[in-house]
């Protein structure tokens, strides 16, 4: 009777090692698994890193397809330095462009809105899942961004006519007193009332300079809105408000600080120097009473004055403002645009 307990309880032993085996297997399969899983989710995230940072370093450029392209590779290519992470691959194909009346993802582009679509991989390796079989997976991601010429900015007081040439780069006079244009306005010299309901002083609106979040709200304008000249603004009182007002000028602070060894070609995109200016048609009145219609949108860089001939020199940029709107179905291109990255 003992003998047969004993072979019983041999039996059952045998059993209970063979699913402690079988369990191991499974557990350790299931942790397996769980870390490669793992490495599959952060190489994903690594990847949608990269796409947004390449798609928002092309989408400056756009719509030129070329240089939007090789900044966007540029950019991939940058994130693959040693020690950061997951290899990312990127070939021109994987860039896909999209213009005016396109669909991107359920967006139909407007007008003037240009688009472009950023796809990159990265290849995982697993460990511990290679023993039931599994060697590895890619990870993929896309990014989806938009640029087009926004509906609305906050204002610096000054007009600069319609039909002015937006000529990026070239140097000009941005002020209208006297001429290019609109010369025949009895009293309009160029500048602009704040917009009714705007909680900043026109100086501070025309310096840039401390203005709080609610004078920002509050001097917004927008295409079609109506704006009135301001009379009996002197040489001197722009001057001050532009280049020389112990060290609270536009141009004063926007050649100090880190905006010092900014240029025309490679700035911060906060710079003082940066006007955004309404471009406006004449359309009835005189002195204060002068009303124009806004009909797009200028960025100007500021580069001095000249009192004497009553000038205030800068040259048109492309500018992109954070914040806009680049798919307003705008009916005319502007030189302030937005950039929109893409659900």
């Amino acid at each position: 009777m003992r003998n047969k307990l004993q072979a019983k309880l041999r039996g059952r032993s045998g059993v209970a090692g063979a699913w402690v085996v079988v369990s191991f297997v499974v557990l350790a399969g299931m942790a397996a698994l769980v870390i490669d899983l793992g490495q599959l989710v952060v190489a994903a995230q690594r990847c949608q890193d990269v796409a947004d940072a390449a798609a928002l370093a092309g989408a400056p450029h756009l719509p030129d397809q070329s240089p939007a392209r090789e900044a966007a590779l540029a950019t991939a290519v940058a994130n693959n330095a040693e020690a950061t992470g997951f290899h990312v691959e990127i070939e021109p194909d994987d860039i896909t462009f999209f213009g005016p009346g396109d669909t991107i993802g359920d967006t139909v582009l407007g007008p003037w809105a240009h688009g472009m679509q950023v796809e990159v991989r990265a290849p995982v390796q697993y460990s511990f899942a290679r023993i039931l079989g599994l060697t590895g997976a890619v990870a993929s991601r896309r990014a989806r961004v938009f640029r087009g010429p926004v509906e609305g900015i906050p204002i610096a007081t000054m007009w600069i006519a319609e039909e002015t040439p937006l000529a990026y780069g070239q140097q000009q006079n941005l002020l209208m007193a006297d001429g290019p244009h609109y010369a025949g306005i009895p009293g309009s010299f160029g500048f602009l009332e704040s917009p009714e309901g705007c909680t900043a002083a026109w100086d501070d609106l025309l310096k840039g300079y401390n203005l709080s979040r609610e004078d920002i709200e509050t001097s917004f304008v927008r295409l079609g809105d109506s704006v009135y000249a301001r009379t009996g603004v002197s040489v001197g009182h722009w001057r001050k408000c532009l280049v020389d007002d112990h060290g609270t000028s536009r141009l004063e602070r926007g050649t100090s600080g880190k905006w010092a060894n900014d240029t025309f070609y490679d700035y911060h995109a906060d710079n003082p120097r940066i006007m955004l200016l309404p471009l406006v048609s004449y359309h009835e009145g005189t002195g204060s009473n002068a009303r124009f219609e806004i009909e797009k949108f200028g960025a100007f860089w500021l580069e001095g004055v000249n009192q004497g001939q009553k000038e205030i020199i800068g040259r048109f940029i492309e500018f992109d403002m954070p914040g806009g709107d680049p798919n307003s179905q705008l009916q005319s291109n502007t030189g302030v645009f937005a950039t929109q990255l893409m659900p």
